[in-house]
C-alpha cells in the first residue's frame, strides 16, 4: 500500500506539472507580448515623437521583431552567464565556506550582475533600432556602444547594486506576505522595464542619431 501510495503521489505530481507547464508558457508569452508592446511604444515615442492614444498603438511587425530580438539576446546572455557563473562559483565556494558567506555572496552577485548588465546594454541597443524599423545586427550594436563602454560599465554597477537591494527587500516580504510580494515584484519589473528602455533609447539617440546626452 505504501508503494501504491507513492506511485499515486508521483502520478499526481506529474499531472500537476503537466498542467502547470502550459499555464507557465502562456504567462511567458503574455509577458513578452506586453513587454514588447510597451517597450516599442516608448522607443517610438521618444525617437519618432509618435504619441500614443489611450492605449499604445499596436505595431505588430515591430513588436514581433522586438520580441524575437529580445529572445535572441536572452539566449546570448545565457551563453555568457554560464561560464561567468561557473568561474565565480569556483572562486566563491571556498571563501563562503570559510565564513562571511552572506557578504561574499553579495559581492559575487554584484560582480556577476554588473558584467551581465554591461554585456546586455552593449548589445541591446539593437532593440530601439528594431522598434523604429532600422534593424541592426548584434555585432553592429556592440561596435556602436564601444565609445561609451566605460560609462555603460559604471551605469551597470549602479543598476546591479539597485537590483540586489530590491531583491533583498522584496524576497523576505514575498515569503511572509505572498500577495504583497507579488505586487512588489510586478512593480519592480515595471520600473526595471522602463529604466532599461529609457537607457537604451538614450544610447540609441546619442550613438546612432547623434543626439546630445
Amino acid at each position: 500500500s505504501d508503494l501504491a501510495s507513492a506511485q499515486m503521489g508521483r502520478v499526481d505530481e506529474t499531472a500537476m506539472m503537466a498542467g502547470f507547464f502550459p499555464a507557465f508558457l502562456l504567462m511567458l508569452v503574455l509577458y513578452l507580448f506586453v513587454f514588447g508592446w510597451v517597450a516599442v511604444t516608448w522607443h517610438r515615442f521618444i525617437l519618432l515623437e509618435e504619441y500614443p492614444g489611450i492605449l499604445p498603438a499596436f505595431n505588430g511587425g515591430p513588436i514581433l521583431n522586438y520580441i524575437g530580438k529580445t529572445i535572441l539576446l536572452a539566449l546570448l546572455m545565457l551563453l555568457i552567464a554560464i561560464p561567468i557563473s561557473f568561474v565565480f562559483g569556483l572562486i566563491a565556494a571556498p571563501l563562503m565556506m570559510s565564513g562571511g558567506g552572506f557578504v561574499f555572496g553579495l559581492v559575487i552577485g554584484l560582480i556577476i550582475g554588473t558584467i551581465l548588465t554591461w554585456f546586455w546594454f552593449r548589445f541591446a541597443i539593437v532593440l530601439p533600432a528594431t522598434a523604429v524599423g532600422r534593424p541592426m545586427k548584434l555585432g553592429q550594436g556592440w561596435a556602436a556602444t564601444r565609445p561609451l563602454s566605460g560609462d555603460i560599465f559604471f551605469m551597470a554597477v549602479i543598476l546591479a547594486g539597485l537590483n540586489i537591494a530590491a531583491t533583498a527587500i522584496v524576497t523576505p516580504i514575498s515569503i511572509g506576505m505572498p500577495v504583497i510580494g507579488m505586487i512588489l515584484n510586478i512593480a519592480v519589473s515595471w520600473v526595471t522595464l522602463m529604466v532599461g528602455a529609457s537607457i537604451l533609447t538614450t544610447l540609441y539617440g546619442h550613438l546612432i542619431e547623434g543626439r546630445p546626452l
